[in-house]
């Protein structure tokens, strides 16, 4: 019995009520592959949780069939999308390997316009079906999962489906953004060692600035006590930050990339430029 994270796909993973609404479909909706855009953080948050272990698994309401503003096939292929973009090569054959186990979605809602479609049925959140029915075909433990969404009815049915409260995380409650949420999972799994991640900065002396040092060294301790990371210590100097947290390699390069993300953005709201290297550089021992 293996463990797994369960998604939510819009606006945890993928942009969707950001985007402008296509002609004469509901804003919110989605269904589109040519419009499937990956939220920053989405593609590392999903690597770094199934190199830890967990099945990846995608629960989400599509309602919009029961509407009428696209068909299973439409769906089937904007999921498709999402798990061509959240790939990475295969470690043996080279070949791209989507980082997603399963996708559930359900298409009805009692509100419809297409009779097939139109009720109500178990597997739309907030009830349990969903989550239900990939434990029981994946073969997965509820007792170890944990669940991330951006809206009541996926912690609804987290909890619901047996995965424990604090296990069902809430973005834009407490979380920034996927990356965020999984940080918090990581930390939560975490062994008895210490690692350390570094960031170097993209321009030399960027960080002599004792504003930029502060906040830096600020932003890394505020997310350890919200994802409850166990930070050991935080080195700053003029061109870099190394972290000492507790856990593995993967956590620290995970709240590296966090804290990346973040200073970045204040960075550039500040001062017109990112503080950091490209992503994808961070280093952890």
């Amino acid at each position: 019995m293996r463990p797994a994270v369960f998604l939510d796909r819009d606006d945890t993973l993928i942009a969707n009520r950001s985007l402008p609404a296509s002609p004469g479909s509901t804003p919110g909706d989605l269904a589109d592959p040519e419009r499937v855009e990956l939220l920053e953080g989405a593609h590392e948050a999903c690597r770094l949780l199934k190199r830890s272990g967990y099945v990846l698994v995608i629960v989400s309401n599509q309602g919009i069939v029961a509407r009428g503003g696209a068909t299973l096939h439409d769906v089937h292929a904007t999921n498709d999308r999402l798990c061509d973009l959240l790939s990475e090569p295969d470690e043996h054959s080279g070949r791209p390997r989507s980082l997603i186990d399963a996708v559930y979605f359900c298409p009805f809602h009692p509100e419809g316009s297409v009779p097939e479609f139109t009720r109500e049925h178990p597997w739309r959140k907030p009830a349990p079906g969903m989550i239900l029915a990939a434990a029981e075909h994946l073969e997965l433990d509820l007792t170890r999962s944990w669940l991330i969404g951006d809206a009541p009815r996926d912690v609804q049915a987290g909890v619901a489906a047996g995965i424990d409260a604090e296990r069902c995380l809430r973005i834009g409650e407490g979380f920034e953004g996927v990356l965020d949420a999984a940080v918090r999972v990581l930390a939560h799994t975490r062994p008895a060692q210490v690692s350390r991640a570094r960031l170097v900065a993209a321009e030399e002396g960027a960080l002599r600035h004792p504003r930029v040092r502060a906040t830096v060294a600020s932003s890394v301790r505020a997310l350890a006590e919200r994802t409850g990371v166990g930070l050991r210590d935080v080195f700053v100097d003029e061109d870099s930050i190394e972290m000492e947290v507790e856990g593995t390699p993967l956590l620290a390069i995970g709240m590296a990339a966090e804290l990346r993300r973040s200073t970045d953005a204040w960075h550039l709201a500040k001062h017109g430029t990112r503080l950091w290297r490209a992503p994808g550089q961070e280093r952890a021992t």
